[in-house]
C-alpha cells in the first residue's frame, strides 16, 4: 500500500502535531483495536493500513463521516460508530485502545464550532476527559491489553492508578507532547 491521504472536514479536528506524533510512533499493533475520538480517522487509517482490525468511535457526527470517507479513500475497512466514549461498544473488549484525547484546559481561544472545542478541551484542568476515559477503559480492555494516549505538559497533574510508559515525546514552543502507554 502507498501513502495515506487524509481529507479534512469542516467541524472536525484537523490532524496536528499530536495526531502525527501518535500516527508515526504507535508500535505495530495487530488484532482488535478501538480508537476513541477518531476525528478525521488518521490514527484508525494508519492502524488499519498496518493490519489491525479497527473500530473507531466519535461523538461528533461530522467526525464519523470523515473517518468513513478517509477509510474508504485509503482502501481500508474500519468499523465507525457514533457515540460518547465507550457507549457504542458496550459489552465488547479490545486488545488495544488508542485515543488522542482532548487534553487542554479551557483557553481564551474561541472555537467557532462546539464540536471542535470538545476535541481540544479536556475539562477545567485538561485531565477530566482522560480520567473518565481511564476509569471506564478496563471493562473494554482485554487482559494484558494496552492503552495508548497523547498527554500534554499543559495538563495539570494526571492522577491515575495505571502504570505508564512514555514511548516518544516532542517539545514544541508551547508544550511538550508525549505518546504514553498505559497498562
Amino acid at each position: 500500500m502507498g501513502k495515506i491521504a487524509i481529507t479534512n472536514f469542516e467541524g472536525v479536528y484537523e490532524p496536528a502535531e499530536d495526531s502525527w506524533l501518535m500516527a508515526n510512533y504507535l508500535p505495530e499493533i495487530k488484532g482488535h483495536v478501538l480508537e476513541i475520538g477518531c476525528g478525521t480517522g488518521i490514527i484508525s487509517v494508519h492502524l488499519a493500513h498496518k493490519g489491525a482490525q479497527v473500530t473507531a468511535v466519535d461523538k461528533n457526527p461530522k467526525a464519523v463521516e470523515a473517518t468513513r470517507f478517509n477509510s474508504m479513500n485509503n482502501g481500508v475497512k474500519i468499523e465507525v460508530l457514533e457515540g460518547d466514549m465507550f457507549a457504542p461498544v458496550e459489552g465488547r473488549r479490545f486488545g488495544t485502545i488508542v485515543c488522542n484525547p482532548p487534553y487542554l484546559p479551557p483557553s481564551d481561544e474561541k472555537y467557532g464550532d462546539s464540536d471542535l472545542a470538545l476535541a481540544v478541551e479536556g475539562g477545567p484542568t485538561g485531565t477530566e476527559f482522560i480520567s473518565r476515559f481511564l476509569s471506564d477503559a478496563p471493562e473494554h480492555l482485554e487482559k494484558n491489553g494496552s492503552i495508548y494516549l497523547i498527554t500534554s505538559s499543559r495538563m495539570k497533574n494526571l492522577e491515575t492508578g495505571w502504570k505508564r510508559q512514555i514511548l516518544h515525546q516532542e517539545k514544541f514552543f508551547f508544550e511538550r507532547l508525549a505518546l504514553e502507554r498505559f497498562f
